[in-house]
């Protein structure tokens, strides 16, 4: 007798025309998915394939963003989806929320949903949802390790400020004062602050976000951290496959598991870092977009939160300042029943098959 395998896929997000550069954080939620499946069978693109797939019946874990096309929704009754840390956007709901959209969804209820805003989307539909925060809570299934190395991070932060004729003299006194620190962060290509051209504008903004930075975090954190920026063309032009990128996401969470802390703007590298157990700081944009803070209800109280507004870094903790190696505020403790669901709930999808 021949005993059919099931397949199992991975989503992947590289083909979107209106993206030039790649989210390496979209592939480090697909490796959060990948500890809970048996093999990798393929990717499917998240935002381009979902729909129109004619492959192989599948399984897949879709956790995730949901979607640059939501023309392209919903997926083909050839994947068989468990829908858990699950965001759908709120610049795109009218289309998500479609008729057909919501018979999908009560047909694969209940969802998790990786943010409140989410949950009450659905639940106004009808839909039976619950808050399931986000799937790389989960990355110390896999990743959590036991060195704690004396390296810090900061990932992707950034600074929101006015160039106004009193910060133009603020930075330009503080190039005075610091010049070599302010050369060796202006020459550091990871540290993303200003993507024009105009490279006095971009020196003036690094002076700023020394001088800020500087009197949150030591100035050692500040110096002599490894900088990493998790989205730009670098990860679609240097890895050419979803494969590569699913093992370069790898690599970046394994440094963060042995991190002696993590400041990061990125949700998808402080959720990993407190899942694995390492020191993180959430970097809260006081001026963001609808299409970002529609992500964060629920998911920000799980961090250590320092807001940035307009120019100006306010911890939303109570601390000592400045923080330094040895002087870095606990993790907080609210994830780890979040993450205990979520994994339960990923292995019972994947056990849930019979040939």
């Amino acid at each position: 007798m021949n005993i059919q395998k099931m397949n199992y896929k991975l989503l992947a997000v590289s083909k979107f025309t209106g993206n030039s550069g790649v989210n390496i954080g979209d592939y480090v939620q697909a490796l959060a998915g990948s500890q809970f499946i048996p093999q990798i069978d393929g990717f499917i693109d998240r935002d381009e394939e979902l729909k129109d797939y004619d492959g192989d019946p599948c399984k897949m874990i879709m956790n995730g963003w949901y979607m640059h096309s939501p023309e392209k929704w919903p997926p083909s009754k050839l994947i068989d989806p468990l829908l858990i840390s699950f965001h759908l956007n709120s610049v795109v709901k009218e289309e998500m929320l479609s008729p057909v959209s919501i018979d999908f969804f009560k047909s694969h209820q209940p969802i998790g949903c990786r943010d409140f805003n989410t949950m009450e989307m659905l639940n106004s539909k009808g839909v039976e949802a619950y808050f399931s925060g986000c799937l790389t809570l989960t990355l110390g299934e896999k990743y959590r390790s036991s060195k704690r190395g004396n390296k810090s991070y900061i990932v992707d932060p950034h600074i929101n400020v006015e160039m106004s004729w009193d910060n133009k003299i603020k930075a330009i006194s503080t190039i005075i004062q610091n010049p070599l620190d302010i050369l060796t962060l202006y020459r550091n290509k990871q540290l993303s602050l200003h993507n024009g051209r105009n490279l006095i504008l971009r020196a003036l903004k690094t002076a700023l976000y020394f001088k800020e930075y500087s009197r949150i975090f030591s100035r050692k954190v500040v110096m002599e951290s490894i900088y990493v920026n998790q989205e730009n063309d670098f990860y679609k032009t240097h890895f050419k496959t979803d494969l590569d990128r699913l093992n370069e996401a790898e690599r970046l969470v394994k440094q963060y598991a042995e991190a002696s802390l993590v400041i990061t703007s990125r949700i998808h590298c402080a959720l990993p870092s407190l899942g694995m157990e390492t020191p993180v700081i959430y970097l809260e944009k006081g001026q963001d977009t609808e299409e970002s803070k529609c992500r964060l209800d629920g998911i920000k109280s799980l961090f250590n939160v320092v807001k940035v507004d307009k120019g100006v870094l306010v911890p939303q903790f109570e601390t000592t300042l400045p923080i330094t190696a040895s002087n870095i505020p606990p993790n907080k403790n609210t994830w780890r029943e979040l993450a205990k669901n979520l994994k339960h709930s990923c292995q019972e999808f994947v056990s849930n098959y019979k040939s």
